[in-house]
């Protein structure tokens, strides 16, 4: 029901104004919470959709028993999604990628490779991503506002459009052991 997307900045200005006005926002999403949230950003998407957006960028996260790292976002219509966001200007791809697992849920990572381009459908409407692979420096999760849950699932739970990029299981060893 929306077109539109809102960008990180948007949505972390949004909920600072709602954090000072008294909201707890990690304790209030119910689903009818979450509801109203998500038409709220969507009329704020609106207001600041200016100038169309780079590919936004979205990062597998393994390590070494062969688990992804996937987060259920308080943005995101999927169950599970890959961490990831936009991109800021005069920021290459590889640097927002770095950035926003970071942010999101507080790890390094190290032999960032690129994957290809897909169509995301966590939002109402399809976006174009970047999808890259890292493997993960330490274990120790710590979610931001934007993250409702983290988890190392197994591969069987990766959202589908993502996938066919890594659908051989030679080049996804590659990517564990090289």
């Amino acid at each position: 029901w929306c077109n539109y997307r809102i960008s990180c900045r948007q949505r972390r200005k949004f909920l600072l104004i709602m954090s000072h006005k008294g909201l707890i926002v990690g304790e209030i999403f119910s689903s009818f919470g979450r509801a109203i949230f998500r038409g709220t950003a969507c009329v704020i998407s609106l207001v600041f959709r200016i100038v169309s957006q780079k590919d936004r960028v979205r990062v597998i996260v393994y390590r070494d028993d062969g688990k992804i790292l996937l987060v259920r976002s308080r943005f995101s219509r999927q169950e599970w999604a890959l961490p990831g966001g936009g991109v800021n200007r005069n920021e290459s791809y590889e640097q927002a990628a770095v950035r926003e697992v970071l942010e999101e849920i507080g790890l390094k990572i190290h032999n960032l490779r690129y994957l290809g381009k897909a169509n995301s459908h966590e939002s109402y409407s399809k976006f174009s991503v970047r999808v890259f692979a890292a493997h993960a420096s330490n274990y120790d999760i710590k979610c931001n506002f934007e993250i409702m849950e983290a988890r190392w699932l197994n591969r069987d739970y990766l959202p589908k459009e993502y996938y066919a990029l890594y659908a051989n299981k030679r080049q996804w060893a590659t990517l564990l052991y090289v």
